[in-house]
């Protein structure tokens, strides 16, 4: 998750981010949005309507983190739901998704027994 995080701050430094829930509702209207990542503790509600229009425009989403973490990301003090509005950066954000985390390589390293 921590390269998926790094990436999304790069994205936010580049300006091709909408953060915000009132935010992300008008990139998904304008057709701006390439990869929706929504919070865990976003409301139902506001999760049912950000999903049901992501497929009604066949844009991928993706649930990260929770609200702190995802607002942390991109600079804010907590955000429910992102929009990246650049399709490079959400094809290589998927990518990291879907790699899944990578073994901690650095710090204690426990000995086989």
């Amino acid at each position: 998750m921590l390269k998926l995080y790094n990436l999304l701050g790069l994205a936010m430094r580049s300006g091709a981010v909408s953060s915000g829930a009132v935010a992300v509702k008008n990139s998904l209207l304008r057709n701006r949005a390439c990869l929706l990542i929504i919070s865990e503790d976003i409301a139902e509600k506001t999760r049912e309507s950000l999903v049901a229009w992501c497929e009604k425009q066949h844009i991928p989403y993706l649930v990260a983190g929770d609200k702190y973490r995802l607002g942390n990301a991109v600079g804010k003090a907590y955000r429910v739901a992102v929009t990246v509005n650049e399709e490079g950066i959400a094809r290589q954000i998927m990518k990291v998704y879907a790699a899944g985390d990578e073994p901690n390589t650095t710090g204690v390293v426990e000995w086989p027994k």
